[in-house]
């Protein structure tokens, strides 16, 4: 593997390869004495065609995969760029695109299964990340919704990231101002997110839509509220409440995973506009528990299973969501 990454590096400036190798293994110190030694190295790039920085590596996505790995201190890492002058919003040329890392670090699942998005995130927005992406259309949220990755939709939240629209709204468990739109106080649907995150302009389908991503999200009032006869009447395209029997919700939820694995293909790439698909989560939020949130992750494309209430508690929701 060593042999591996020193080829792959073997292109780059020496104190670049070098500054790359302790940001991927951790090593935190030894990074602060090549940054100390070259105040340029902070911003400088790679001679890779992604054109990253050493910041772009800390999201572990967008760049080759045998130097994507889980680092478990990578908000140290990340802190040590930025005290030695790394551009936070700098872009790469990732995926064909111009790609921030707080867009690329929460599509990612290595800095999520070492525990550490929710951190840099946080790390990255107080020290000036766009939080709402470079076209201010909630692209880092956008993003991690369509990727649960959770603690980064948490993160992002807290750094006060915009949730005008009725998806964001939801995930964000804004009640107030999901009910203000159920009752048309608010625009149509709100803000529009960013292009690969369509939001339904059908009101019942964006409903739908936002119902997903609040139970993916775990917002146990936004579902229970949403079950509530004098707003189930307002978003009547959306499946109803049934009585299942607890082996029947179990038998559904083995038949969901069957149908996902059997549609899938190959693992997709990270940050890929439109994903084919991703591995199935079970997220269990207070007493919501959503088995298999996005069979496809595409908001207008997804199969849910919700139980509400206790665990014993034989209500049941189940909502198929899928339009043309």
């Amino acid at each position: 593997m060593t042999a591996m990454i020193d080829n792959i590096l073997a292109a780059e400036k020496p104190s670049f390869a070098r500054s790359v190798t302790a940001i991927i293994t951790g090593d935190v110190d030894s990074l602060r004495q090549e940054l100390a030694a070259d105040p340029l190295l902070a911003r400088a790039r790679s001679a890779s065609p992604h054109r990253a920085t050493l910041l772009h590596y800390v999201a572990a996505n967008g760049i080759e995969s045998e130097l994507q790995r889980q680092v478990p201190n990578s908000d140290e890492i990340a802190a040590a760029l930025l005290d030695a002058g790394a551009d936070v919003d700098a872009e790469c040329d990732a995926y064909g695109g111009q790609c921030m890392t707080l867009d690329l670090l929460v599509s990612s699942d290595h800095p999520y299964e070492a525990g550490v998005t929710g951190k840099v995130v946080t790390l990255l927005c107080a020290s000036g990340a766009a939080v709402n992406g470079r076209d201010n259309d909630g692209s880092p949220l956008a993003t991690a919704l369509y990727f649960g990755i959770l603690d980064g939709v948490q993160a992002l939240l807290a750094c006060r990231a915009r949730t005008d629209n009725p998806i964001f709204a939801a995930a964000a468990g804004d009640a107030d101002w999901i009910r203000a739109w159920l009752d048309e106080n608010v625009g149509t649907v709100g803000r529009p997110g960013p292009s690969y995150f369509p939001l339904s302009a059908d009101r019942v389908v964006a409903a739908e839509q936002a119902l997903v991503f609040a139970s993916m999200c775990g917002q146990v009032e936004i579902v229970r509220w949403r079950e509530a006869p004098t707003h189930r009447s307002k978003m009547h395209g959306i499946a109803q409440p049934r009585k299942v029997g607890s082996r029947m919700r179990e038998a559904r939820a083995r038949h969901l995973r069957r149908r996902w694995h059997a549609s899938c293909p190959p693992a997709a790439e990270p940050h890929r506009p439109r994903p084919p698909c991703r591995r199935s989560r079970m997220i269990d939020a207070g007493n919501v528990a959503a088995v298999h949130c996005t069979a496809r992750i595409d908001p207008l494309r997804a199969t849910i299973f919700v139980s509400s209430g206790p665990a014993n508690d034989e209500t049941a929701l189940f909502a198929n969501l899928h339009h043309a």
